[in-house]
């Protein structure tokens, strides 16, 4: 099943500042653009808001709600048990990704390089990453509906993840962890011709030769 992606589209936009970011606060209806001072909106309500250019840094328990975030630069975002819903992330490299504990829920990645993508003990449904590129993701949540197109990432740990309308035919992978925890993924031909040895390993078939 694909996911299921809900389009919107943003009012107008009245322009933010920096001191509006902070911890705890609700915010909504603001354009955020070029602010290169790290951003901390730990706890922050996000709704109905556009960044653009701007470095954040932690989003811990943070709740975004119809959002835009472009050209985002994070060498290490710290967005655990943050909450997703209606997002949109586009043209933007993050380091260290940790979404541990998160929920994500209707989100588009697009143009997107990451470092590490943590998503153990995240639940993510509805979730898409068009032209992506990772160095390592972490299924080690609860994913459902997720799709990729045009994506690699060097590593996939699958290891305690649990799986469900996972397409991956649109991400290339250099190595697997976690090959028995891939139950509700689909694969391609192609790919499943790169896994048969390790498959068969872990199924202890001997390939003559």
């Amino acid at each position: 099943m694909n996911p299921k992606i809900r389009p919107f589209t943003l009012p107008a936009l009245t322009a933010g500042f920096a001191g509006d970011l902070g911890g705890g606060e609700y915010v909504e209806l603001l354009h955020f653009e070029g602010i290169d001072t790290p951003v901390h909106a730990d706890d922050a309500r996000l709704e109905e808001c556009r960044f653009t250019g701007v470095a954040l840094e932690t989003l811990r328990n943070a709740r975004l709600l119809q959002c835009e975030l472009k050209q985002i630069g994070a060498p290490s975002l710290n967005a655990a048990g943050a909450f997703l819903n209606d997002v949109r992330v586009t043209h933007s490299r993050i380091g260290s990704g940790d979404f541990a504990g998160a929920e994500l829920d209707g989100v588009v990645f697009e143009n997107c390089k990451f470092g590490w993508l943590n998503l153990r003990r995240a639940k993510v449904r509805d979730v898409v990453f068009r032209n992506c590129q990772f160095e390592e993701i972490d299924f080690g949540g609860q994913i459902q509906r997720v799709s990729f197109t045009d994506s690699r990432t060097s590593v996939l740990n699958c290891v305690g993840a649990q799986l469900r309308d996972v397409d991956l035919q649109g991400l290339d992978f250099a190595q697997i962890e976690g090959l028995e925890a891939m139950r509700g993924t689909q694969i391609s031909t192609l790919q499943l011709s790169l896994l048969a040895e390790e498959m068969a390993g872990h199924l202890g078939i001997k390939i003559a030769t």
